[in-house]
């Protein structure tokens, strides 16, 4: 069997300012699609954070009632430090969001990309 998958950069290696309040990104409608897969990374600069900076993804149903899909996914303190996740997402999720910040001390980069599949034949 062939899939089809489409690519979404959420958030391209955008700075989370250290002491700014959280910002929540909206990522692709997946109500067309079979699931996918959510890469997530914080990177941190010469010096750490004080406090790790956090990436909590949410889900939705109808794109108004949001819910938290896992735990908050939270990076390190330590200097040039990178993390990076994967995180499964099922077919039956239809909306994608993030919700990040949380960081103080220092900025930190992320990057969300969400791979979805499209069709399969």
């Amino acid at each position: 069997m062939a899939t089809t998958k489409a690519n979404t950069v959420v958030l391209n290696d955008v700075t989370m300012t250290a002491g700014a309040g959280d910002v929540t990104t909206d990522g692709p409608d997946l109500d067309d699609g079979y699931g996918g897969i959510a890469y997530v990374k914080l990177t941190n600069g010469g010096a750490g954070p004080t406090i790790a900076a956090q990436v909590q993804i949410e889900v939705s149903a109808d794109d108004a009632n949001w819910y938290e899909f896992g735990g908050a996914l939270v990076g390190s303190v330590t200097s040039s430090a990178i993390r990076s996740w994967t995180v499964d997402i099922p077919i039956g999720i239809l909306h994608i969001r993030t919700v990040t910040g949380s960081n103080t001390g220092q900025n930190v980069t992320v990057r969300v990309d969400v791979a979805e599949v499209t069709a399969v034949s």
